[in-house]
This record gives C-alpha cells, sequence and structure tokens, in this order.
C-alpha cells in the first residue's frame, strides 16, 4: 500500500517508486570452470545482456536435463536428483528473454540434430504396434478354438507381445505449455524428467485450474521430488515412475504476487531467483555463433548420460559426495540450522530448502565441467575430472561454489524477490503510473491517460480515481483542472522532481 505518513509537493514519497530490488550482488560467474566462464563471457556480450541473464537458466536448464539420471548421494538414506527450478525477475524489456534464448536456440538444435534417430524410433515402434496386432489376431483364434472345444480346453492366456504398445510419444528435451496428462506421457518417453520452459512463469501459476477443474498445483509441488506418481484424469490412468520436472523462465516483478497468491504451500520456496540490473548498452559482438559447437557438445553429453541397464530399462546411479564436500556440505548444514531460527515466514520457507539446493548445485556444476571438458580441445583434469571419465565423485570445489552461488547470490536475491509477494497491487499499480509519467516526461495528465495508457485498463474510472487520491496524498500528483468550450475538464500536475535524476537518488538513499 501507499506510504500512510504525510508527504507533500516539497517531500513526495519515494517508497511509491522503489522497486524493493535494494542493492544486489552480481553473479559469480569464477563458480563455473574456465571453459565455462570463457564462454559465458562471450555469450552474453553477444546477446547484449549481464552474464547471469544466460547462467542462470542455463544452470537450471542443465540440472534438469540430468534429471534423475544421475542422484547426489549425501548419506545412505539421503540423497537427490539433479534438477533445479530457476528463474530471472526482471521487468518487461529488461533482457531476459535473449538470456535465455541463449540455452533454447541450443535445445532446438539438439532436437533437430536428433529427429532421424527418433524417426527410426518411430519406425521401430510402429513395427511393434503391427506385431502385437498380428500376436492379438492369433492369440484371439486359439481363444475362439478353446471355448468352442468339445470338451472345453483351457483358454490359452494372452501373450505378452500382444500387448499394445500405445501411440509412439515423441521425446522432447523441453515442453512449453504442456497439460498434465501430456507432461505425464512426455515423463514416460524421457523417464529421467522433463524441463518447462517459459518466458514468462506467471501465466503458468495463474492458469493452474484451466484444464483439470480443480487445481494443478500439488503436481507441480510434487515434480520437484522426483518420485512415483499417478495422473488420474478422465481420460484414464498415468503412473510415472519419476515425476520430475524443472521449471525455468522469468517473472516480472509486479507479477510474482499474483503468480503466488493465496496459502503458503511452498511453490515459491523451490525457485532460485536472479534478479540482474537492466544490462548496460554495449556493442554487440560478434565474438560467439547462434550455438557454438562446444556449448552444444556439452548439453548433448548431459542429454547423452547413460542411465538403461541391460533390458533398456531406466535405473537412476547415484554420484557420492567426496570426503572433502561433505565436511563442507556438512558446515554449510550448520550454517543453516543456527540462521533459519532467526527468519519466518517466506524468508524462513525459502531457506531451509538451502540444504536441498545445494547438494543440486554441486551435482549440477560437476557435470557441467565434465561435459564441457568433453567438448573442449583440452584433456587436461577439469575440477578433478578427466575429459574421458564420468565424476564418481562430487569433488570438494563444485560443493564450495555450490554453497557460494547459494549464500552470496541466490540468497540475497531470493529475499529481494520475495518481498514482492507482499507487495499490494495498490503499490504495484501507483509505481507502474509514476514510471509511465517519467518515461514519458508527462507534466501534466488526465484520468483517462493513466487508466488506459498507463495501466492498461486493468482499472475501472473509480479505481483509477483512488488511485490518483493516493498519489496525490503521495506528493506526487496535484489536482487542478481547464475549461473548455464551457467545460470543466480535470487533470492532475505532476511533480517536477520525478523527472531529475540527481535527487530520484538522493532521496532513494534518504528512504
Amino acid at each position: 500500500m501507499l506510504s500512510p505518513a504525510i508527504h507533500d509537493w516539497n517531500d513526495p514519497d519515494w517508497s511509491v517508486l522503489d522497486d524493493r530490488r535494494g542493492d544486489l550482488p552480481d553473479f559469480p560467474t569464477d563458480v563455473l570452470t574456465p571453459p565455462w566462464q570463457n564462454w559465458l563471457c562471450r555469450a552474453s556480450r553477444g546477446a547484449g545482456v549481464r552474464p547471469e541473464h544466460v547462467a542462470v537458466p542455463l544452470i537450471g536448464v542443465a540440472s534438469s536435463l540430468i534429471g534423475t539420471a544421475r542422484r547426489v548421494r549425501a548419506s545412505r538414506s539421503w540423497l537427490e536428483p539433479m534438477t533445479l527450478w530457476t528463474c530471472v525477475v526482471a521487468a518487461s524489456g529488461d533482457r531476459k528473454t535473449p538470456g535465455l534464448n541463449v540455452t533454447l536456440r541450443a535445445l532446438d538444435h539438439i532436437e533437430r540434430y536428433t529427429s532421424d534417430a527418433i524417426n527410426m524410433a518411430r519406425l521401430a515402434h510402429e513395427t511393434r504396434r503391427q506385431k502385437a496386432k498380428e500376436a492379438t489376431r492369433e492369440w484371439k483364434v486359439r481363444l475362439k478354438a478353446a471355448l468352442d472345444a468339445e470338451p472345453l480346453l483351457e483358454p490359452p492366456a494372452m501373450p505378452i507381445e500382444a500387448i499394445d504398445p500405445g501411440n509412439f510419444i515423441y521425446p522432447r528435451l523441453y515442453a512449453t505449455d504442456p497439460t498434465i496428462e501430456r507432461l505425464a506421457l512426455l515423463l514416460q518417453a524421457r523417464p529421467r524428467g522433463m524441463t518447462l520452459i517459459r518466458d514468462e512463469l506467471s501465466g503458468l501459476f495463474s492458469n493452474m485450474g484451466r484444464y483439470s477443474g480443480g487445481s494443478d498445483r500439488p503436481f507441480w509441488l510434487e515434480a520437484w521430488n522426483g518420485g512415483r506418481h499417478v495422473v488420474e484424469r478422465v481420460s484414464g490412468t498415468v503412473t510415472v515412475d519419476h515425476l520430475l520436472n524443472g521449471v525455468i523462465g522469468g517473472f516480472q516483478p509486479d507479477k510474482i504476487a499474483r503468480a503466488f497468491a493465496g496459502d503458503e504451500d511452498g511453490m515459491y520456496a523451490r525457485f532460485l531467483y536472479a534478479w540482474p540490473l537492466p544490462p548496460d548498452y554495449h556493442p554487440l559482438t560478434n565474438d560467439v555463433s547462434e550455438v557454438e559447437p562446444e556449448f552444444q557438445s556439452a548439453l548433448i553429453a548431459l542429454v547423452r548420460l547413460p542411465a538403461e541397464d541391460a533390458e533398456g530399462q531406466f535405473v537412476p546411479q547415484d554420484i557420492w559426495l567426496s570426503e572433502g564436500a561433505i565436511e563442507r556440505f556438512e558446515a554449510f548444514r550448520r550454517f543453516t540450522d543456527e540462521t533459519k531460527r532467526e527468519l519466518d515466514g517466506r524468508e524462513r520457507q525459502w531457506f531451509v530448502k538451502g540444504e536441498t539446493q545445494v547438494l543440486r548445485l554441486a551435482g549440477t556444476l560437476a557435470y557441467m565441467g565434465w561435459a564441457f571438458s568433453l567438448g573442449g580441445t583440452s584433456t587436461e583434469g577439469v575440477g578433478g575430472i578427466t575429459a574421458a571419465l564420468e565424476p564418481t565423485r562430487v569433488a570438494e570445489e563444485f560443493m564450495v561454489s555450490a554453497i557460494r552461488l547459494w549464500r552470496e547470490y541466490f540468497w540475497p536475491h531470493a529475499r529481494a524477490a520475495l518481498r514482492q509477494i507482499g507487495l499490494a497491487e495498490r503499490h504495484a499499480d501507483a509505481r507502474r503510473a509514476l514510471l509511465w509519467i517519467k518515461a514519458r516526461g508527462k507534466d501534466e495528465v488526465s484520468r483517462e491517460e493513466i487508466r488506459r495508457d498507463a495501466l492498461g485498463q486493468s482499472l475501472d474510472a473509480d479505481q483509477t480515481q483512488h488511485l490518483l487520491d493516493g498519489l496525490v496524498k503521495a506528493g506526487w500528483l496535484r489536482p487542478t483542472s481547464i475549461d473548455t468550450s464551457g467545460r470543466r475538464k480535470y487533470r492532475w500536475q505532476v511533480n517536477p522532481r520525478i523527472h531529475s535524476p540527481a535527487e530520484s537518488a538522493e532521496s532513494a538513499e534518504r528512504v
């Protein structure tokens, strides 16, 4: 809500313009191995974004490509899949989409690259279906003969070869807007886990009941864990052995509150948040191609991690922490146990998932380092990994990097993002109106301009009037009127302080 304090024309309420982001740290690129750092620097310059615009969705995608094919084991009774949920918080036009597209384009290239193999798999599947139909016809003939015989013969059991394998499920690396039923089928085709990628994630959470008639929130809450799940729908029952789905995308700051409105079910606590500043202008470079070969090769290595037994059945493999990694992890657990006592509400709910997030981060960083070493020219070890061998342990340095990334970057960014959940719509609309006024250099506005142009007709006339009254009390607007052809038209004069960058910065420090 707008501040209840008294403000006037000479001392307007600067907190209305505060986006609650505050001063947040930049992404520590050195948590990645040197080859990744080099690529990230070139890729972010080529896309005209900051490194975190590329790195944060990339970490989410990389973790989801591994999924439950590899699980990090902290002890005999504690193991975690790799999958992480990551999001970039940014206003519309602040370049979150170009950063996401760097990885999205690579996934599209990989899917096109594997299309021939998938078509071969489709042909093999159709052959199995045809054989099943033939086996079914032969079985029905034998069954009828047994039932017609005198005396009756023992009817033959339906052979396994006669079971219809069903429709071919085209395996996908990611989806953008699937129904729950469709996602369950995709998880059968890719049992290690799926990836949901959406430029704007608020639509996913605001439409949780669009198809099911109830709510899809329980499904998505379970999709974080990777356990067995049965999807019950009118169309039938689908059993998913490993319900694991990464979620990667972005939020506009003002939409976070709507996305996570309602009871605190912990949905928001599953995300790793990044709220980067808008990138400064820099001339674009041609130091990186649309999809760098070594980048694509690294992602392919993660996609192709073997996780099937001799019969072709999916079998997750567990990767233990090294002794040094365990010591670092236990120290982190002591830190979280002590610190969580000082927190409550949303911050505490997010914080207590830190142990799980760090385990998954450490495993993801280890496998990212290994995957890039396969596509590079050097065969020297990277973080205890040789280019020829998959990790057998999560090395200490990756646990150190994961803990640092979580504590020094994701934790402060999460606190800033979670503050948005408590932000009232009235405050968001007031800020939106003032930013529109400032961007267009307005010194006077009408109610209809604010309602139609600044707020996109999201409020009616009475609600807009109420908003303007609040901005008058906050010292940003002053009512006035003009006479035109005998009719009085009401206008609001804009406080010129909003157009003074120097004063804005000085006032922001006082707030």
